[in-house]
């Protein structure tokens, strides 16, 4: 009997782990190299009433994003279905916060979330799915209206003209999935574990049941699709509304047009940088670069970035000890079940 080799970590994660490793490395010695007394002291001024208001200002964003997921439940819904949408956003956001290492978990979480609460899995899966891309459509359109503020405000800017230049390639790759969606990409990815001879998990489903139905079902309902799209750019907004908050409390007050450039094209950087786990080390040096473009010390835009990453933990954690109750219920639940039987 021949023993079985014992397999190691995978190419993939140990990729992340080191690129999460580095980013974290960089985040620390920009923190030391511009000081941890001036980033310290730009933190206190905001205190635990800037720390309330930002909360306050995720709270009214979590609010748009989970509305607009549940604009894109076309087909009969279980009773309560916005607060439903709502603990799914909210543990979806927590998980890609706080567990960002692994790729996709918050969507994979949020949809079992709802298939958990009376949705169809295949149903789960499609409004996911088109959540993820109206808030990707979403997000081009929150980057062009900063990238406009910022053209009219610091026109000489050479950093617009590369901002700009990364937007067309993006607006590009959106369209390019949206048209794959369309040609049938999710009927594929569907149907590929069963061509590889990998699964027949799929055979049992209805072609009204599968996903890819039930996303071109979402499509066909093109005004759900735009109020969702809408709902998204509100939650972006508010997101910048957190940022100008919180550099109000800290006493480096911007316009809003400036606040609203500043964080279209850091996000836009921590997009682009998604396999970097947390975006660490790119958030803050995106903060770091960018925000100097609007006259923000180092220390400043150091503290800003530090403080919204307290804002995820503060908000990520009940909701990853909330999910973890939910799981372990469940989990005893089934087995209390089967012991009966």
């Amino acid at each position: 009997m021949s023993a079985e080799p014992v397999a190691g970590p995978s190419g993939s994660r140990v990729a992340f782990f080191i690129a999460a490793m580095a980013g974290i490395a960089v985040a620390i010695c920009l923190v030391v190299y511009f000081g941890i007394s001036g980033v310290w002291d730009a933190i206190a001024t905001a205190g635990w009433r800037g720390m309330g208001a930002i909360l306050a200002a995720y709270l009214a964003s979590l609010v748009f994003c989970a509305w607009s997921w549940r604009v894109l439940l076309v087909e009969g819904h279980p009773a309560h279905a916005g607060l439903l949408f709502l603990w799914a956003r909210w543990i979806r956001d927590s998980i890609g916060n706080l567990l960002a290492i692994i790729p996709g978990a918050g969507e994979a979480a949020g949809a079992r979330e709802l298939s958990k609460h009376g949705l169809r899995v295949s149903v789960a899966a499609a409004t996911t799915i088109t959540d993820m891309t109206t808030e990707m459509l979403s997000q081009l359109i929150y980057t062009f209206m900063g990238l406009t503020f910022l053209f009219l405000y610091h026109p000489d800017e050479a950093a617009a003209w590369w901002a700009a230049a990364g937007l067309c390639i993006a607006t590009i790759a959106v369209v390019g999935f949206l048209i794959a969606q369309n040609k049938g990409l999710i009927l594929f990815l569907e149907t590929l574990p069963a061509k590889l001879g990998f699964t027949r998990a799929w055979e049992g489903l209805s072609d009204s049941d599968s996903v890819h139905a039930a996303v071109q079902a979402i499509y066909r309902k093109k005004g759900a699709v735009i109020a969702s799209t809408f709902l998204h750019l509100l939650g972006w907004l508010a997101g910048a509304a957190e940022t100008w908050i919180a550099l109000w409390f800290m006493n480096h007050t911007l316009s809003a047009g400036d606040v609203l450039a500043l964080e279209s094209l850091v996000f836009a950087l921590r997009t682009a940088a998604f396999i970097v786990p947390w975006a660490a080390g790119v958030q803050e040096g995106g903060y770091v670069v960018v925000g100097a473009l609007f006259g923000l010390g180092p220390d400043v835009a150091l503290a800003l970035s530090l403080l919204k990453r307290a804002r995820e933990i503060t908000s990520g954690v009940p909701g990853l000890l909330a999910w973890h109750f939910a799981e372990g219920k469940r989990l005893w639940q089934g087995r209390l079940a089967a012991s009966r039987k």
